[in-house]
């Protein structure tokens, strides 16, 4: 793709996560000459590693768990030669801790999930009739569902409120939406259940990183792109995007014209260059002078990550599986294990929630080894280590009617000719998810 010239086009991506990344590489096989700016010292976005000094291993901002149905996600890590470092699951099998201790495990056989999710969810241990109910919810999820209706209105009207909430739903809506029932639009939710649940066994399942997200992603994703031939420039933050109005005759738009830097450097853009945001939408909308877009409402919820490691001699937690939802947990809800690790080593998950804004890291400790007591009640982790991370922007809300608030990938209504934005945040019909982050960005 040239310009008028016969010079290559130019694209600008500016943010260097999931979208980002698919970004760049598509633009420059299109042809295009691709200058990669993110504000980190590394790639990944919201989705990364640093290293501990306690433990002495890089540990992630949160446990990053992807399903098989992740298709361009999964695209995106053969391009950066990574994929084979998942634990790639070819059926769901999900265990559950109860308060006391209790376990019961969903066991998918490798059938196509429509005809094994039926006998999977009958072979649950809760009553017959709450077996019965979670199996009509399942099958309800292909009826047409309102905007409007909060993740706990479907559940109301669908009859799955107490048992098949606490197990199926609640567990699965905290995994894919990062948020409460309450707090999400149905339509979202149900949108990933079709893709997951109603294909191949395989599309359901975990997929669990072996390795650190830093070296599945951030790491490759550098070298990857530049062999490509992207110019990756990393501690570059996006300050202002200087937008040419004064030329602009009647009936043009408005076109950026620099991206100016947070140290004052003011990179020029050509009348036939791009300029594709990848930036979060809390980010992005700084960038946008004398504007409030309507995404400027989003809320973001938060992901905080207790990361255990058990002393040599002290007795082990259980290994229930690499996932394990803590029923009426509360405030954290799930126990993943990273494949091929250390049974010593495991990782508390809490999505979603907003108790520990302010917390002091030390009590989000107690807490976390609080919870594990109320379902590993025979299990003394006084003396493990316990190291947290907060992730406070992790996802955004996807509350009934944001969908509203979201721009569809591409050109931004009303923005600069010259401009086009992506992100897990837009209008992908999926919520905040890798996947999303992905697939927005295939067409820039």
């Amino acid at each position: 793709m040239t310009r008028n010239g016969g010079a290559p086009r130019r694209a600008f991506v500016l943010g260097g996560g999931v979208a980002g990344l698919v970004a760049a590489f598509g633009l420059r096989d299109r042809g295009l000459l691709v200058t990669l700016l993110e504000s980190r010292g590394w790639l990944g976005g919201r989705a990364f590693s640093s290293f501990d000094r306690t433990t002495g291993r890089p540990l992630d901002n949160g446990p990053h768990v992807m399903l098989g149905c992740y298709r361009e996600m999964r695209k995106l890590l053969r391009r950066v030669g990574t994929e084979a470092q998942f634990d790639q699951g070819r059926r769901l099998v999900m265990s559950y801790r109860r308060i006391g201790g209790r376990l019961d495990r969903l066991r998918l056989s490798r059938l196509p999930v429509p005809l094994a999710m039926p006998f999977a969810l009958l072979r649950l241990g809760l009553p017959f009739g709450a077996r019965w109910r979670a199996l009509r919810g399942m099958v309800s999820v292909l009826r047409a569902t309102p905007p409007s209706w909060s993740l706990h209105e479907w559940l109301r009207r669908r009859a799955q409120l107490g048992e098949p909430d606490a197990f199926l739903w609640r567990p699965l809506c905290r995994a894919i939406m990062n948020s409460e029932p309450d707090d999400v639009a149905a339509a979202d939710f149900v949108a990933t259940l079709r893709e997951a649940f109603f294909g191949r066994a395989g599309a359901a399942a975990f997929w669990l990183p072996r390795q650190p997200w830093s070296e599945l992603v951030g790491e490759p994703a550098q070298r990857a792109l530049r062999s490509a031939g992207v110019t990756v420039r990393t501690g570059a933050r996006v300050a202002v995007l200087s937008i040419a109005t004064a030329a602009a005759g009647a009936g043009t738009r408005p076109r950026i014209d620099a991206i100016v830097l947070g140290d004052g450097e003011r990179v020029a853009v050509g009348p036939s260059d791009l300029v594709v945001s990848a930036l979060p939408w809390f980010a992005f909308r700084s960038l946008l002078p004398d504007a409030t877009p309507p995404f400027a409402t989003m809320r973001s919820a938060p992901i905080v990550s207790a990361f255990f490691e058990t002393a040599e001699g002290a007795p082990l937690l259980p290994d229930d599986g690499p996932v394990t939802a803590l029923v009426d947990g509360e405030p954290f809800h799930f126990v993943l294990r990273t494949p091929g690790a250390s049974v010593r080593r495991f990782a508390l998950l809490s999505g979603g929630n907003r108790v520990f804004d302010g917390m002091a890291v030390d009590d989000i400790a107690a807490m976390a080894t609080a919870e594990l007591a109320r379902h590993y009640p025979h299990v003394d982790l006084g003396t493990a280590t316990v190291r947290v991370r907060k992730e406070q922007h992790a996802t955004f809300v996807a509350a009934p009617g944001s969908a509203q608030l979201r721009p569809a990938p591409g050109p931004l209504a009303g923005g600069p000719d010259n401009l086009r934005v992506c992100g897990d945040w837009t209008a992908t019909g999926l919520p905040s998810t890798l996947e999303g982050a992905a697939r927005s960005a295939v067409s820039m």
